[in-house]
């Protein structure tokens, strides 16, 4: 089966161009139906989303994070610095339930290791935490 990139209808394999538009035609691929997916959360912390996209793909929950590359330095513009993190559907309530579990962990904005939400200062290197 073949398909005319210009007007979408489908020919057999015989025909090598579209009769009403004279343009060559493409294979016909089957499209698979997108997946449901849903925003988790956002956040303004890139290495933040990280990680929380790696704890629950560890945990068997597939994530997608969205803005990841913008950056508009010097000044960053909050609203333009959110990093999105996405899910399927049917596994939003497991990963947002984890998450919550997982609330009271922060991160070093210095060397982006985890710490424990009641630290001021990192125990990995040393660097002074900020207030989220």
């Amino acid at each position: 089966m073949q398909s005319c990139p210009k007007c979408n209808e489908n020919f057999s394999d015989m025909s090598s161009l579209c009769p009403k538009c004279n343009v060559e035609l493409a294979p016909w691929v089957e499209q698979k139906e997108a997946p449901d997916l849903v925003v988790l959360c956002t956040v303004l912390n890139e290495a933040k989303a990280h990680i929380m996209r790696g704890f629950l793909e560890n945990e068997g929950i597939p994530c997608q994070l969205e803005n990841i590359s913008f950056h508009a330095e010097p000044a960053p513009v909050a609203d333009l610095m959110k990093v999105r993190l996405w899910t399927l559907r049917e596994d939003a309530e497991q990963a947002r339930r984890l998450l919550v579990e997982r609330e009271s962990v922060q991160v070093c904005s210095a060397c982006v290791a985890e710490v424990d939400e009641q630290d001021e200062v990192c125990p990995h290197c040393g660097e002074r935490l900020e207030e989220c």
